[in-house]
Order: structure tokens, then C-alpha cells, then sequence
């Protein structure tokens, strides 16, 4: 995921991208009938591609409940809920690692299917983060995955070409992987210029919070063996954030909550995020269920993919709904995404003409994603924004969630100010194809990404 989304640009030209990832899928489907059985070093065409898509949940999971089935399954609750904490708008969990276990913080993402991070001393000139590196000679249960092993950079051709030839999302982008002296090698790039290189490593995990007395005792009890990225490059934006690195929480089944629920460390093959503006929580095989209105679900809308992507049937701002036949734009390409890792909400330009119209007449105020500033009776006015999913899913999110308070980003709740405020509205008309409900949408809602089932819950929750 990571460098927050607001950051990230659109990708070039289709176009000539479709033609080159064509030529790119010919020549290496020769280069794959042509290898040997046995692991070799192999060079593949350097054609940016969409994430690899093998090992999707939808891939291996039956036919999900309908959604009256949906509705009426009971939610999990579980004892295993950490903190995450917020930085300009990202959210980030603590991962301990190894043996003795030592603490990254990681982007908690689930719009990325790949966790990596730096590790020492494999990474000499990446930047200085939240943590320390991962040391990992000093972990004595660490495996570095041989070539005949790779669990992350395996690829296939059929779905590159199915992927419609586009990056992934919100400018995430991955190279061609390959097997370099003996080990299972990743890249990983993004259109505004950020990159990094890793390789693979399986080890055992366990999330925790910044208690790590208590949480390396909750790592003997449950840690399970997990492959992941050491990253042994980072550039760009990569190189200067806060974060040591990215946590993928996508449907993939290398993710946390499958290889988890895999080695039997949590109930159920699920989890929840809870995000407000400062932090939030992260719980493992279920829900916490302290709402305050009663959890709605709605099914993935996507079939045979590893984001989380659900069908908007109605969008209203106040209580003006959008004409119907807009609603196309929402549900088109990869149609809309829940995605963490992305800071802002992104919206078809299609529907912008709409939409402005909506907010402009209800809040006198010109729509723009530039600085303004209002007084407090000013913003009282602004809409709040409802998507209205399948299954009847009303997700509301209120102007101080999707407006970035810029002089003062730790408020919890809309309270009396006196004077003039500065605000920027993260939520931008701009997308060329589908949608993306980034973190500002999740706030003050338990969101419950319901793997087994197929399904994500929404409800009302203050996060604290």
C-alpha cells in the first residue's frame, strides 16, 4: 500500500500498456514452457503488471450465502483486538516477528495481498522509520524460501492478461518476480515513483500493541508461520515514511487472517478495523460488536479477485440521491473498493457533475479539493455523504470525516470553534473507472471483512 493515496497519481496510457503487457505475457509464456523442473535463475520481461491475483480467496471458497443468508449469519465475537494508532490520516498496526519476536509498525492495508518490511542487514540504505530494522539473523525460527518454494512471487500468466492490463490500485503496481541467488525475489512499484525490492522469508507472527512484555507472551501462545517480504531497497516516498512498512490484509491466502486461521490462532477467517482520526482497533476473527447501530452486510461484489470490492446501488448527498443511471460508474472496471491503505475516497468523474450540483446547493459553498475555510454554522451545513449498498447497507460519512480538518487532524468529533477553520475535502470526483472508500469512509464504522462468507459488515462505532 502505503504512500498514503492522496500522494499517488493516475497511470499512464492503457493503450500502450495493454500492447506491451500482450507482448509481455507471449514472451513469457515461451520462457515458462521452456524452463526446466529444476529452480533456475530466470530473467522475465521488465513489464509492470497488476498484482498477481493467484491464490484469491474466491478462487477456492463455494458458492457464497445469498444475502438474505448473508444477513442472518451470526458475527464472531473474539478476545483478539489490538490498537492501531494514526499518522496524517494512516493507520498502523504492530506486527512482532521472529524468534525472540521484534516489533514493526506496518500500514494496516487491505487493498495490498504482500506484508514486507526492511530487514537488517539486507537493507543498509533504507530510510529510518517508526522501528528498528528486523533483524533477522537474530531470529532463530526464520526461513529464507528457496526458489522451488515461492509463495508471494509466483505468477500467472492467464491472470496478468485478465487483469485488464492495469496497475493496481490507487497507483500500486508489481514487477515480474524471479529467483535471484537462490531466493524467491519481489518488486514492488508506484506510479508517483516510490518502489521497493524484497525477498521472501517465512517466520512467526503475531499482532500486538506497544505493551512488548505482554505482547511477546502473547506471541508464544499464538504466532503462526508467516511469509513475508525483507526488503532490501526502498525508494521514494517508501523511504521517508513513518511506517517501517505495509501489513496486506487483502483476500490473497498468503494474508494475515487466512494463514492465521490456517494454524488454528483465531476462530475464524475474518477480522474488523475500527478507525477514528487518532486510532482505532484491529480484531482477529471477529468483531468486538461495541456498536452503536446494528451491523448491516453486504457480498463481495467480485468474483475470482483478492480486494475487497462491494456493489453501491444508491449514492445520496444530504438527502439528494444521484440518478440511478450513474450508478454504472460505481460498479464498473474493479467497481468500488474498500481499501485502508488508501487515506482519501476516490468517486467516478463521471458522477462529478451530479454530485457538485448536490453539494453546492445544499451547502452554498463552491466544491473543490483546494483549502477553505468556514466557520462553525458554515460547516454545520455541509452534507453528509451516504453510500447505499446491495442488501439494503446504508454506510454514512459525515462532512468531518471526509473534510481533513488541517489545523487540527487529533479532534475526535465535530465540537463548537470560534473563528474560521481550514478544511480540504479528501473526497475527489476524479476516478476515471470505479471507486475506492479509503480510510476517511471507514471512520467511526466498525467495517468486518468477513472472508469465510464472502462478506463485508458495516455499523456505526466510536473506535476508542
Amino acid at each position: 500500500m502505503p504512500p498514503p493515496a492522496r500522494r499517488r497519481q493516475l497511470l499512464t496510457s492503457r493503450v500502450v500498456f495493454l500492447f506491451a503487457l500482450l507482448w509481455a505475457v507471449s514472451s513469457w509464456t515461451l520462457i515458462l514452457k521452456s524452463l526446466p523442473p529444476h529452480p533456475q535463475t530466470i530473467s522475465l520481461p521488465q513489464v509492470q503488471h497488476q498484482q498477481n491475483r493467484v491464490g484469491a480467496r474466491s478462487l477456492e471458497a463455494a458458492e457464497p450465502p445469498h444475502n438474505e443468508q448473508q444477513q442472518q449469519l451470526p458475527v464472531p465475537t473474539t478476545p483478539f483486538v489490538y490498537p492501531v494508532h494514526a499518522t496524517k490520516g494512516t493507520h498502523h498496526a504492530y506486527l512482532y516477528i521472529g524468534s525472540p519476536p521484534q516489533r514493526q509498525t506496518l500500514i494496516v492495508d487491505t487493498g495490498s495481498r504482500l506484508t514486507a518490511f526492511p530487514c537488517q542487514p539486507h537493507c543498509p540504505d533504507c530510510g529510518t522509520h517508526a522501528s528498528k530494522q528486523f533483524h533477522l539473523e537474530k531470529s532463530s525460527s526464520h526461513e529464507v524460501m528457496p526458489c522451488s518454494s515461492c509463495l508471494l512471487s509466483n505468477t500467472n500468466a492467464e491472470d496478468v492478461f485478465a487483469s485488464d492490463g492495469i496497475g493496481g490500485l490507487r497507483g500500486r503496481k508489481q514487477f515480474p518476480n524471479s529467483c535471484y541467488n537462490e531466493k524467491c525475489e519481489i518488486e514492488q512499484s508506484y506510479t508517483e515513483g516510490s518502489s521497493w525490492k524484497a525477498f521472501e522469508v517465512k517466520d512467526n507472527v503475531w499482532i500486538g500493541t506497544d505493551d512488548e512484555k505482554s505482547s511477546v507472551k502473547e506471541h508464544e501462545s499464538h504466532a503462526a508461520p508467516f511469509v513475508f517480504g525483507c526488503q532490501v531497497t526502498e525508494e521514494g516516498l517508501f523511504k521517508e515514511q513513518y511506517a517501517d512498512g505495509i501489513l496486506g490484509l487483502s483476500m490473497y491466502t498468503q494474508t494475515l487472517a487466512g494463514t492465521l486461521h490456517q494454524y488454528d490462532s483465531i476462530p475464524h477467517e475474518s477480522f474488523s478495523l475500527c478507525f477514528n482520526k487518532v486510532n482505532g482497533q484491529l480484531a482477529l476473527g471477529g468483531t468486538v460488536q461495541n456498536h452503536l447501530s446494528q451491523m448491516q452486510f453486504t457480498p463481495f461484489a467480485k468474483k475470482n479477485t483478492w480486494y475487497y470490492s462491494v456493489t453501491v446501488e444508491s449514492v445520496y448527498v444530504g438527502s439528494h440521491k444521484l440518478p440511478g443511471a450513474f450508478m454504472q460508474y460505481m460498479n464498473d472496471f474493479k467497481g468500488t473498493i474498500v481499501d485502508s491503505g488508501t487515506t482519501d475516497t476516490f468517486l467516478p468523474l463521471k458522477i462529478a457533475k451530479p454530485f457538485i450540483k448536490a453539494w453546492e446547493g445544499i451547502s452554498g459553498r463552491r466544491y473543490t479539493n483546494n483549502l477553505q475555510l468556514y466557520t462553525y454554522e458554515e460547516f454545520e451545513k455541509l452534507p453528509t455523504v451516504t453510500f447505499e449498498l446491495d442488501g439494503g447497507v446504508r454506510w454514512e460519512v459525515e462532512p468531518f470525516n471526509y473534510m481533513e480538518d488541517v489545523s487540527d487532524s487529533t479532534r475526535l468529533s465535530q465540537t463548537l470553534w470560534h473563528g474560521k477553520r481550514g478544511f480540504i475535502s479528501r473526497m475527489y470526483v476524479t476516478e476515471p473507472k470505479g471507486a475506492v472508500l479509503g480510510s476517511n469512509t471507514m471512520m467511526n464504522h466498525d467495517i468486518y471483512f468477513d472472508i469465510a462468507n464472502r462478506r463485508l459488515g458495516v455499523a456505526k462505532a466510536s473506535c476508542t
